[in-house]
């Protein structure tokens, strides 16, 4: 994030570790209850949290983060 204001790359950063965590929390919750997750398998849930990351850190900046 070349450029970008160093309070909006830390605010992103921290978004990105609650995505992260939260995803893994649900996925492993709905295992231990055996039920449905919304990915197959581990590497199919880091296919979407890359892809739901890459997009919040190529976001357009907007409001009191310019």
């Amino acid at each position: 994030m070349p450029g970008q204001p160093a309070g909006l790359h830390r605010e992103r950063t921290t978004m990105a570790r609650h995505l992260i965590v939260q995803m893994c929390v649900e996925r492993e919750r709905a295992l231990a209850d055996h039920a449905p997750t919304f990915r197959p398998t581990w590497d199919d849930t880091a296919d979407g949290l890359i892809d739901a990351i890459v997009a919040m850190w190529q976001a357009p900046v907007g409001g009191a983060a310019k």
